[in-house]
């Protein structure tokens, strides 16, 4: 079965510099006060958006795990008790309420991906 491409996303910094992206390539993005920071491989955007507005924005593999958190499950290689770890070795926080669902939804993901 042949998959889509994935639609790129364009985003504006708070310096109106204009970004085109693509979801898969965002690690996470951080609540900052009334704004959100976009964190890629090698680039962190700072746009003038609230969490709640960019994870209407993203597609739906980006999980809200904390309040200040929004994290591509793609990028996640562990979970532990307290923290998730990304493919870059960055590690965020998963509060205690938010562990297993966090748990069972990788792992509902693991189970669809599977040939």
């Amino acid at each position: 079965m042949a998959t889509q491409p994935e639609e790129f996303l364009t985003f504006t910094d708070i310096y109106a510099q204009n970004y085109l992206l693509a979801p898969n390539d965002i690690l996470y993005v951080e609540a900052d006060n009334i704004y959100s920071r976009i964190v890629c491989e090698n680039l962190i955007i700072r746009v003038p958006h609230p969490l709640i507005l960019m994870e209407t924005l993203l597609p739906d593999y980006f999980l809200r795990i904390h309040r200040s958190f929004l994290v591509n499950q793609n990028s996640i290689v562990a979970l532990y008790r307290r923290i998730v770890m990304l493919r870059n070795g960055f590690r965020l926080p998963v509060p205690h309420g938010k562990y297993q669902w966090l748990k069972e939804c990788l792992e509902a993901t693991e189970t669809n991906t599977l040939p």
